[in-house]
């Protein structure tokens, strides 16, 4: 399979047959593409785009939901895009295309990749919107278009502050989403315990090593960061922050089994050597392992 990598928005535009714009910003509507042949490409730059076409109901695992009016595709520079657009469809997007270099500098560059995780999330965890909250992605859109027109000393100060304000909304989709699709996440976190549990009931750690937020996030279907975003806005903490909870409680009642050995436990829960068991124990839990299994012998002896 060839993939582009289309590094500038120069070269965007080129692909699609788009004008206008500047080497650090345009908007683009699909509907004025002069050619849109199938095909993937790596970016050098950030998109959001809004799918206004009405494709279907949306699905997330076996829930439908009713925000079909649209959808918010986030994409950020390194990622990988493919236009897959079936036979007679015509594409319906309007695309806000922004280069890193437009934020070169400033607080909104240094922090876009943490404080909006929509960026790192996949096609299946886009987000959905309303026909009013659509109303006002276009609006975005429009004002943007104008100062890339007005082209100023003032425009791109401008230019980025309508992108943060557009960000800022983009979090409030996200953060109701995972309401939306509570029920949903209740059933993928039952899902999640219960493959953990398995997965040293099955003694894949001796095979696979430690569990990892990979591996259950693509038993569930879905990327890292949105796997671990919906553990914690259903539990509060992080899906690997609960696998570490899970290991430690494990690894303190294998401990304390009679004959126990740091050996063997320390490989009973995945770790390759017994050195980097008894850090990992001692940074969480405050002490080694033999130190801890000792402790806990002698308090509970002197308690009989």
């Amino acid at each position: 399979m060839q993939i582009d990598h289309l590094d500038t928005i120069e070269k965007y535009n080129e692909r699609f047959g788009f004008e206008g714009g500047t080497s650090l910003v345009n908007v683009v509507d699909f509907a004025d593409a002069k050619q849109c042949e199938n095909g993937s490409f790596t970016l050098g730059f950030y998109i959001i785009k809004l799918k206004t076409k009405y494709c279907g109901d949306i699905f997330y695992g076996r829930t439908k939901y009713d925000y079909t009016d649209g959808s918010i595709f986030c994409f950020a520079p390194g990622q990988l895009v493919q236009v897959n657009l079936k036979e007679d469809e015509d594409p319906t997007s309007v695309c806000l295309l922004f280069h890193p270099d437009l934020l070169s500098g400033t607080e909104l560059g240094k922090k876009i990749r943490t404080r909006y995780p929509y960026f790192s999330y996949d096609i299946n965890e886009a987000l959905q919107i309303s026909e009013e909250e659509k109303g006002f992605f276009l609006e975005s859109m429009e004002r943007i278009k104008r100062e890339i027109r007005q082209d100023d000393p003032h425009s791109n100060d401008l230019i980025r502050l309508n992108i943060e304000l557009l960000l800022e909304y983009l979090l409030r989709l996200y953060d109701r989403q995972f309401q939306m699709r509570s029920p949903l996440n209740q059933e993928v976190l039952s899902a999640f315990e219960n493959r953990l549990h398995d997965y040293f009931l099955e003694n894949l750690p001796q095979e696979q090593g430690l569990p990892t937020v990979e591996y259950f996030a693509r038993q569930a279907g879905y990327t890292s960061k949105y796997f671990s975003d919906l553990i914690k806005k259903s539990i509060g903490v992080g899906a690997q922050d609960y696998i570490t909870s899970y290991i430690l409680d494990l690894a303190k009642h294998k401990l304390l089994l009679p004959n126990a050995t740091i050996k063997e436990t320390a490989y009973e829960l995945g770790f390759q050597h017994p050195q980097h068991f008894t850090r990992f124990f001692r940074n969480h839990v405050g002490s080694t392992p033999k130190a801890f299994a000792t402790e806990y012998i002698k308090q509970h002896s002197a308690a009989k």
